[in-house]
């Protein structure tokens, strides 16, 4: 979705300084109110499925969620040189689950203790990760106050909410004129309320961690995340720096790295660590370009090494599909569609899903398992093995895959519908070719349309861990240790 009205609007109406009790709302929601927005205008579809969930599976996730707070819910009393916010969806390597965004770099540093919360309300293991902390805690103390603003403070609940779809009353209408749709504030009301009084509890919570364990630097992955953005919002007041280390895409359709200009926003990391030089000026970051750092991606490096020469001895070839949540019922309809025109012994199709996928994919494909696609529908299979054992990879939307693909030498097919501008520009470049329909596909696959101009230098800067750990230790020197009193 173009930004450019969303910023001019939030801007016009100082949204990014509106608060309630010190709840800067509008700046913790803005993602997803302009992920609305786009799914209202483009008719993408939930990633996630609807599920009904019995008495007894809730009561299972609180036992469990108990059981990880005793296990692994206790804050060290030590102090660390690094805090590090990982992310909880592990991937399966050599019989162990790791962050393939700070495993590697946690096994380097001396002092460092790393903070999890649940992915999808579980803890992936067996792990390799020492010094972790599971943040469940937070679910029940979230959990509680809520229910006690809600019902017994119920007047000053109903007198935060309206102040708080007041101001964004007429930034809605515009947005509205803006992009052609309709949709009325009320649509936010739970996110709001739900935000403030989950902004409350986080804060008290990290606030207590962070003076506890005292870390020079703090290391995090989706700084979008409400808890991530809590995290800097109080290191920005303690003096300490943040990094956030590149997961995926950054483009200027992504809200999350775009603002207006000459805004300053706490909320945001100070430091940008980068996959390559070709990330650094592709959205309006709230820092100064000094503050983006360009590193690389250690885990791609890794397995980059460990899978090669895959295609050797193969009397086919390997399509994967790499499916996208908003697009992926038009991604599965192809690929159905796609394994009925070529010839099967000639072309295996394997279908990827996207981990927000794994829960509901056979309820929301229900054509998909009737078929022979081998669908992946776990964090077991390695993507990167997928990829050394592929031939041709198919997407759109905005996948961050589709550049590992490319360091990979894959022939890249991009669904030319709602395409990211960064996969857009890819099909510009030469480095992908655009399809718009099944038979298209085929036609391109066949005739082998697709002109690999891989310049994997361009996305994936080289001696990922070596530039990591050398830019860290530079931050650490640089910033002053703050003092606590």
């Amino acid at each position: 979705m173009d930004l450019k009205a969303f910023n001019e609007i939030e801007n016009k109406y100082n949204l990014l300084s509106a608060n309630v009790e010190g709840y800067y709302f509008w700046i913790y929601l803005r993602k997803s109110i302009s992920w609305c927005y786009a799914q209202s205008k483009n008719q993408f579809k939930n990633v996630k499925g609807e599920n009904s969930v019995s008495h007894s599976a809730i009561w299972k996730k609180w036992v469990k969620k108990i059981d990880n707070i005793l296990l692994k819910g206790c804050i060290p009393r030590e102090q660390t040189d690094v805090l590090i916010m990982n992310h909880p969806r592990r991937v399966l390597v050599d019989g162990f689950y790791e962050c393939i965004y700070t495993d590697e770099l946690f096994s380097k540093l001396q002092s460092a203790v790393v903070l999890e919360e649940p992915y999808q309300n579980i803890h992936y293991k067996p792990i390799k990760t020492s010094n972790i902390v599971y943040t469940d805690i937070l679910d029940l103390y979230s959990f509680c106050y809520c229910s006690i603003q809600r019902y017994l403070f119920s007047k000053k609940y109903q007198k935060n909410k309206e102040k708080m779809l007041y101001i964004i009353q007429e930034p809605i209408e515009e947005l509205n004129k803006a992009y052609g749709v309709n949709i009325l504030p009320q649509q936010f009301e739970n996110d709001l309320m739900f935000g403030l009084c989950m902004y409350k509890m986080e804060r008290a919570y990290y606030k207590r961690v962070i003076s506890r364990l005292h870390p020079k630097v703090i290391l995090e992955v989706v700084s979008y995340n409400r808890k991530c953005m809590v995290v800097n919002e109080i290191a920005d007041e303690m003096g300490i720096p943040t990094i956030e280390l590149q997961h995926g895409t950054m483009g200027e359709e992504h809200t999350a790295y775009n603002y207006p200009e000459n805004w300053q926003v706490k909320q945001f990391p100070k430091y940008l660590f980068l996959f390559s030089e070709y990330w650094k000026y592709k959205s309006s970051f709230p820092i100064r370009a000094e503050n983006r750092i360009v590193v690389g991606f250690p885990y791609l490096e890794r397995m980059k090494k460990k899978f090669t020469n895959s295609r050797e001895n193969k009397d086919h070839k390997n399509i994967l599909f790499l499916s996208s949540g908003p697009i992926g019922y038009r991604l599965v309809k192809i690929a159905i569609e796609l394994q009925k025109i070529l010839d099967t012994e000639n072309y295996h199709i394997i279908y990827k899903l996207h981990p927000g996928e794994y829960e509901t994919w056979r309820e929301r494909y229900p054509e998909l398992p009737r078929t022979t696609i081998k669908v992946i529908d776990n964090n077991k299979t390695n993507l990167y093995e997928l990829f050394s054992i592929s031939d041709i990879q198919v997407s759109g939307f905005g996948s961050t895959a589709v550049f590992e693909g490319l360091s990979f030498s894959l022939k890249t097919y991009v669904l030319n519908y709602c395409a990211s501008k960064e996969l857009s520009e890819l099909c510009i470049s030469g480095n992908a070719v655009f399809f718009d329909t099944a038979e298209d596909l085929a036609k391109k696959i066949i005739g082998h349309e697709n002109t690999v101009n891989v310049r994997s230098k361009e996305f994936w800067a080289e001696n990922s861990i070596q530039n990591m750990l050398n830019k860290l230790d530079g931050i650490i020197d640089r910033e002053k240790r703050p003092d606590f009193g």
